[in-house]
C-alpha cells in the first residue's frame, strides 16, 4: 500500500514509502531506467573516464566540490562526443550513473540526497539499507549494498574525512564537505558482521524558532519565554533522546540572540550555524600522528573563557568538559548546550555522575530545562518539546524543579501550566515592574506570533526582525503588519 511518494535528483529518482503486509513502512527507490543506446554509451564514458582521470592532474579527493565537478566536466565532454543527437533528458540520465558510482555514494546515492533522510545505515554487506526518514522514524530501504560496493564506499569516505581504515584504529568519525554530513564506521576487527557504517545529516540551513512553530514543535508563548530567558543570561540545557532535534532546537534559539553579542561554539562536528558578527565556532581536533596535539572538548571549554564570551555554547555534553562548563555558568557566563536524557530528573543524575561529576552546587547555575521528544502522530512521527523545568535549587543531591510548561496529547498542544519562578527572580534581581515584564513577554509572543503569520522563515529574515525590535519595536511590528498586508491582497 502506497502512503506517500516523491521526487529527488532534479525528478531522476522516486521514491515511494509503502507499508507491507507486516504493516511496516518501506522506502523504495525507483532510479532512472537507461535504454540499450544509453547503457552502451554508459560503459564507454565510464572506460575513458578512467583512463582520462588517470592521464591528467586530478583535483585531490579531500576538494571534494572541485572534484565531483572536474569529473562532471570530462564525462560532459564525452557524452557530447559518444552522443551528439543525444536528449537532454537521456544525458541527465547517463550523468547520474556516472557521478554516482565514480565520486558518489554508490548505492546509496538517493539516500544520501532525499532531504527527508537525516540518517542512512549500512549494517554490513548484502543486508538491507536503512534510514531514518523524518516523517516515519527507522525504515528499511529496497537498496542492499555488495561487499565490493561498501569497501569501496569505505575507502572513499575514509580518503574524505582524511582517517586511514585499520585493523590499529578500526572506529573512523569524521565531517564531511561541503555536504556538512557525519559519518561513523566500523570495522571487521569490533563489528563482527561489518563494515557498519552510519552518516548522519545536517541541514545546510537551519530550522528557525518560527518554522519550529509551524511544525508544531513549540508554541508563541514558549518561545517568547525562551527568549526573555536568554536575554537575562538564563543559561539552558535541552535534552531528549537520539534524533529528537535538539541540536536544531539549540540553534534555532541561538537567533534570537542580539547581534553584538560575543558567542563562542564549542563542538565536535560543525553543526551549528549562527549570523552574529561576534560568533567564534571552535571545533574539536582528534589526533593520532604522534608530535600533533589532541584538542578535545575540555580544552577548548577551558580556552572559552578566557576569550570573554557573552555565550558559551557547548554541542554537547558527554565527559569532563561539562565540569569546565558548570563552572563558567557559576562564574557568571551564559551557557546553553544539550545533553542526552529522557527527563529533568535523568538529566540531573547524569550530571552528578561519572564521567561528568558536577558538584550538586553547581547546578542550581544552570536555569532551565528543556525536554523534546519524538512523538507518534499516526503512522508519522514528528518532535514536540514536552517539558519545561526551571531548576530552583538542589537539595541532597535531588534536584528542586518547576514546570513551566508541557506538552498535552490530547490536543497536541504545549501549555503554560505554573508561574515562572525565575522570572520572579528577575524581576527581583534587576528591580523590574513586573506588570512590564508581564507586558514585554506578551508583547515578544505577538511578535513570534505575527513572523509566523506573515512566513517569515529564513534565519537571515528572522535575525533581521528579532535585531529590528532591540533598536525599534515599533518598527519591527509595522514591518511585519506591512508584509502580512502584501500578502492579504
Amino acid at each position: 500500500m502506497y502512503v506517500n511518494d516523491y521526487a529527488i535528483l532534479d525528478g531522476l529518482v522516486h521514491v515511494s514509502i509503502l507499508v507491507n503486509k507486516d504493516g511496516q513502512h518501506v522506502y523504495w527507490v525507483e532510479e532512472p531506467k537507461l535504454s540499450k543506446e544509453e547503457e552502451n554509451i554508459l560503459m564507454r564514458v565510464r572506460d575513458e573516464l578512467g583512463k582520462l582521470m588517470s592521464a591528467r592532474n586530478a583535483p585531490s579527493i579531500y576538494d571534494y566540490g572541485n572534484v565531483r565537478e572536474y569529473v562532471k566536466g570530462i564525462a560532459e565532454s564525452l557524452i557530447r562526443r559518444h552522443a551528439p543527437n543525444i536528449s537532454p533528458e537521456g544525458a541527465r540520465r547517463i550523468m547520474y550513473y556516472v557521478l554516482k558510482n565514480t565520486v558518489g555514494f554508490g548505492p546509496i546515492e538517493p539516500l544520501v540526497n532525499d532531504p527527508r533522510v537525516e540518517d542512512v545505515h549500512i549494517n554490513g554487506p548484502g543486508r538491507g539499507v536503512y534510514v531514518w526518514h523524518n516523517k516515519y522514524g527507522h525504515i528499511k530501504t529496497n537498496i542492499s549494498i555488495t561487499d565490493d560496493e561498501l569497501s569501496r564506499l569505505v575507502t572513499l569516505l575514509s580518503q574524505r574525512i582524511r582517517r586511514n581504515p585499520s585493523s590499529a584504529s578500526p572506529i573512523l568519525e569524521g565531517l564531511l564537505m561541503p555536504e556538512n554530513f557525519r559519518v561513523e564506521m566500523l570495522l571487521r576487527d569490533v563489528a563482527s558482521i561489518g563494515p557498519i557504517l552510519t552518516i548522519r545529516k545536517f541541514r545546510e540551513i537551519p530550522l528557525t524558532v518560527v518554522e519550529m512553530i509551524k511544525l508544531g514543535t513549540l508554541s508563541s508563548k514558549l518561545a517568547a519565554y525562551l527568549w526573555f530567558m536568554l536575554d537575562h543570561s538564563v543559561s539552558i540545557l535541552i535534552i531528549g533522546p537520539t534524533g529528537a532535534g535538539k541540536t536544531t532546537l539549540l540553534n534555532a534559539l541561538l537567533f534570537l540572540v542580539r547581534n553584538g553579542f560575543r558567542i563562542i561554539t564549542i563542538e565536535d562536528a560543525r553543526e551549528l550555524y549562527l549570523l552574529h558578527d561576534h560568533w567564534v565556532p571552535l571545533v574539536a581536533r582528534t589526533s593520532e600522528m604522534p608530535g600533533v596535539a589532541n584538542v578535545d572538548l575540555y580544552e577548548l571549554v577551558k580556552v572559552s573563557m578566557r576569550l570573554r564570551p557573552d555565550y558559551i555554547v557547548v554541542g554537547e555534553l558527554r565527559g569532563e568538559e561539562s565540569y569546565v562548563f558548570f563552572q563558567a555558568l557559576a562564574s557568571g557566563h551564559t551557557g546553553l548546550s544539550t545533553l542526552h536524557a529522557y527527563s529533568a530528573e535523568m538529566a540531573i543524575r547524569r550530571l552528578l555522575s561519572k564521567p561528568m561529576e558536577i558538584p550538586a552546587t553547581l547546578l542550581t547555575s544552570l536555569g532551565v530545562i528543556v525536554q523534546i521528544s519524538v512523538v507518534a502522530k499516526g503512522d508519522e512521527i514528528t518532535r514536540r518539546v514536552t517539558r519545561v523545568e526551571e531548576v530552583i535549587d538542589v537539595q541532597e543531591d535531588r534536584p528542586i524543579l518547576n514546570r513551566v510548561f508541557e506538552w498535552r496529547r490530547s490536543d497536541d498542544s504545549i501549555v503554560n501550566v505554573n508561574d515562572s519562578v525565575l522570572i520572579n527572580r528577575i524581576i527581583e534581581n534587576h528591580a523590574l515592574q513586573p506588570n512590564e515584564v508581564k507586558a514585554e513577554l506578551s508583547r515578544r509572543e505577538k511578535l513570534i506570533e505575527l513572523m509566523v503569520k506573515s512566513n517569515v522563515l529564513s534565519p537571515s529574515s528572522v535575525f533581521e526582525i528579532i535585531n529590528k525590535y532591540y533598536v525599534n519595536p515599533d518598527e519591527a511590528f509595522n514591518e511585519l503588519n506591512e508584509r502580512n498586508a502584501g500578502e492579504g491582497k
